[in-house]
């Protein structure tokens, strides 16, 4: 809403200044009214249809793109298709009576302005190669940092509520840890701008808040604690404190907790929740099908992520794992004892089985289950392979010989380690080494040097085949929103030119004007370099907005160009008048936009951190683009447009040039009656040929 606040008043403002252009004129208000809302009409609607079709393309996006993006590309649609009906219905009616009797107020600095402007404009009509020279040094800059810059999924977003988790030493009494619990409340509660301190018992088991599964599962998992020892602190500050005043207060908290013998943690909420869905950090994962394989390719990896400029703490998670004990049973040998695999397994199991229940007793109405423990003799792994089996065996004379074997006999024992988890990934297995990014650092800027490496790794016979890596998480969160966006602005920029062609009725025309999306570009690019702000997706949902925005200036500079020129005016002249005359509307329009995003660049609440990338683009670009419109404009128009421009003879507002159909009519049954005994002839379906005649 903010932005469209800024846009909304778009058109009305074109229609108000040519009205009151008019008027000043000295043409009567009603008729001012009507004759400035008639020759505007054709660019607003066009300007308000490209800055609504570049919000289309939102329906090919997926996932978090489509639901961050569809609200405000609903919202800005509605707004601006709202503000053209009342800025061809409601403004001129108003202006019709309420300019009845204004009186035109002259306004010296600014026809200066305008007569300096002029002057710089035919001086750039008539040196050509150098502001274009500069304008494509600037673009090919802001390309070249495009390629550099690294990129975010959303913009650092903080609060003004703290979390702190802190566990006192294990070693204390319950009534010691209340104790130091209580004193870190009081120290809380005496910084700076602290309103409120709430504390609990922290009752996270395994990263899961186990106080949200009610209360029978949790006073049931919360016997695995001795609950105390670790607590959770939120503190709340005073109204109106920023997220500065957060950042200041936590970094006093970290300094005040340096007094007690204990661990904590200071957390500044944000969007943390959202940051975590998306993946944060760098993830790199190898494919494979071969576990002790995909294990010794991770420590490899690891070593190359460490070695990264930017990542630190690379680790798989799987920890050591848990001992395992391998029993394998030679086949033959076995059968040789008389005994087949699954007999030897059978017993095996059977002897691990220390219980069993025999019998269910009812005693006064309750039934009550039998069961019966052996345990003299448990096997162990001591005694595993002492475990005796009774086989019968054919000697050689035929006869039947009872036999007893030691599973030593046919089996032997390995040892090893399992892994605690085992992914897998379209059916195939897979490792992910995770590792973190360090502050001044971008994840991106850092994958991209890593996945060098990587290639140069694997073209070096490092990866055996069958098995692959790839960058994951973040970074593949990340490629995967911004190519949606550089999507969406690809599809964007057609939707624009068809409604350009439709306006100008020619193919050319919007040429002209889509040369100001590279100059929204320059501008944006440069705002976010001035401000150290970085590639995000608020920040390409600021250059879709100026696409549908930028254009709008163009429009209306080339269409009150080309009315000229079917006046009568040659080229040149027509463009130094143009620029005069809509000079003022095309900053005024430029002003109530950047102005809209003001309040958003430099508050300090979560939502306009969030949206600030896009104010930044939005102010930058549209400041940068208005400016050059009024020249670059019309040098690409006196360059491409040397031809006066065609109109498209669809007959005036008045029907005297459409034929009569009833005067034909009864001409022709005029005719059939004037001669005699000739039968009256049928008229044609389509009714009488144009000149009268069948």
């Amino acid at each position: 809403l903010s932005l469209g606040i800024g846009m909304l008043v778009d058109n009305s403002i074109v229609v108000i200044e040519n009205i009151y252009r008019l008027r000043a004129r000295g043409v009567p208000a009603p008729r001012a009214a009507v004759q400035g809302t008639r020759q505007v009409f054709g660019s607003i609607i066009s300007s308000t249809l490209t800055s609504v079709c570049v919000f289309l393309p939102v329906v090919f996006t997926e996932q978090i793109t489509y639901e961050l993006m569809l609200p405000m590309c609903l919202t800005i649609g509605y707004c601006l298709m709202a503000s053209l009906l009342v800025a061809v219905t409601v403004v001129p009616a108003s202006a019709s009576t309420i300019l009845r009797q204004a009186t035109i107020k002259p306004m010296p600095w600014f026809e200066r302005v305008q007569e300096k402007y002029a002057a710089s404009l035919e001086w750039c009509l008539n040196h050509k190669a150098a502001p274009m020279g500069v304008v494509v040094v600037l673009f090919a800059f802001c390309v070249w940092r495009v390629a550099l810059m690294g990129m975010v999924m959303l913009p650092t977003v903080s609060s003004t509520e703290i979390s702190m988790s802190v566990t006192t030493p294990s070693d204390m009494t319950r009534e010691e840890s209340y104790e130091m619990a209580g004193q870190i409340l009081e120290t809380a509660m005496g910084l700076d701008q602290v309103a409120e301190v709430g504390v609990t018992t922290d009752t996270t088991i395994y990263g899961i808040d186990i106080g949200m599964l009610g209360s029978t599962i949790s006073n049931l998992l919360s016997t695995t604690s001795t609950g105390y020892g670790t607590y959770a602190y939120n503190i709340k500050l005073e109204a109106g404190a920023s997220a500065s005043d957060a950042e200041r207060v936590g970094a006093a908290l970290e300094e005040a907790m340096t007094q007690f013998d204990c661990t904590s943690t200071v957390t500044i909420d944000g969007i943390s929740e959202l940051s975590s869905m998306l993946g944060s950090g760098l993830s790199v994962t190898i494919y494979g099908n071969d576990f002790d394989t995909l294990q010794s390719l991770s420590e490899e990896v690891i070593e190359m992520v460490n070695n990264t400029k930017g990542f630190a703490n690379a680790t798989t998670g799987m920890g050591a794992g848990d001992q395992t004990i391998e029993l394998h049973i030679d086949k033959d040998k076995a059968r040789a004892a008389g005994l087949t695999v699954a007999q030897a397994y059978q017993a095996i199991a059977a002897r691990l089985t220390t219980s069993t229940d025999s019998t269910t007793i009812s005693i006064n109405g309750e039934s009550m289950t039998v069961r019966v423990v052996d345990d003299t003799d448990p096997l162990t792994v001591e005694n595993l392979m002492d475990m005796t089996f009774n086989t019968t065996n054919y000697a050689a004379d035929g006869t039947q010989v009872s036999e007893v074997h030691t599973l030593r006999e046919f089996a032997e024992i390995t040892y090893g380690t399992t892994p605690d988890s085992i992914s897998r990934q379209d059916q195939t297995r897979c490792i992910t080494v995770t590792a973190e990014t360090l502050d001044g650092y971008n994840t991106t800027v850092q994958a991209r040097k890593l996945q060098n490496t990587l290639d140069q790794w694997s073209a070096e016979g490092g990866l055996p085949e069958g098995y692959s890596v790839a960058l994951s998480g973040e970074t593949s969160n990340v490629n995967d929103i911004m190519g949606q966006m550089f999507r969406w602005l690809a599809m964007a920029l057609p939707f624009v030119y068809l409604v350009m062609v439709a306006q100008f009725q020619s193919l050319l025309s919007p040429f002209i004007v889509l040369f100001t999306i590279p100059l929204a570009f320059t501008g944006g690019m440069v705002g976010l370099l001035a401000l150290g702000e970085q590639l995000s997706l608020m920040s390409l949902m600021g250059f879709i907005v100026l696409m549908g925005t930028v254009v709008n200036n163009g429009i209306l500079f080339v269409d009150y160009t080309n009315q000229l020129r079917l006046g009568g005016m040659d080229r040149r002249s027509a463009l130094i008048a143009t620029g005069r005359t809509r000079m003022r509307p095309i900053l005024m329009t430029a002003l109530t936009t950047i102005l809209g995003m003001v309040m958003v660049l430099f508050s300090d609440d979560m939502a306009s951190q969030l949206m600030s990338s896009m104010a930044v683009v939005i102010i930058g670009g549209l400041a940068y683009a208005t400016f050059m419109t009024l020249y670059i404009v019309p040098m690409m128009y006196d360059v491409f447009f040397k031809r006066p421009p065609r109109v498209v003879d669809v007959g005036g507002d008045d029907l005297d040039d459409v034929p009569d159909d009833a005067a034909e009519f009864l001409a022709l049954q005029n005719a059939a009656k004037a001669l005699p005994g000739a039968a009256p002839k049928a008229l044609p379906a389509d009714g009488p040929a144009p000149d009268g005649n069948e």
